[in-house]
């Protein structure tokens, strides 16, 4: 799968696939020059997704949150309400954009979504 996303993310940025790098650190991470790209699945997206909101909870609204209100706070409304600006919102660090790349290959078409990391 990862030549396939590396395959996309070249198509997205017309670049030749051969100067990007998968990163050491993210088998979904892939670097061209100084620039770092988030390239995954639909599905894959979703769980990232998911993860990235529940730790804005975490780390950001609940330190926030009088313990007394904490009982009363509704993490799934707000979660979905979060969702209301699309998954690029949360998952692209650069500008908050999603960027749906589709590809043909012998295996099959394949679809990934590709989010700007910096």
């Amino acid at each position: 799968m990862e030549e396939f996303k590396i395959l996309a993310l070249a198509q997205h940025l017309e670049e030749d696939a051969d100067t990007i790098q998968v990163s050491t650190y993210d088998e979904n991470l892939f670097e061209i020059g100084s620039r770092e790209f988030l390239v995954v699945t639909d599905e894959e997206a979703d769980e990232l997704w998911d993860a990235d909101l529940k730790n804005y909870l975490e780390e950001c609204i609940y330190p926030e949150l009088p313990k007394s209100m904490r009982f009363y706070f509704d993490d799934e409304a707000w979660i979905r309400d979060a969702k209301m600006d699309g998954r690029g919102h949360s998952l692209n660090r650069y500008d908050g954009n999603e960027d749906e790349i589709s590809i043909e290959t012998e295996e099959g078409d394949y679809t990934f979504y590709i989010y700007r990391q910096n």
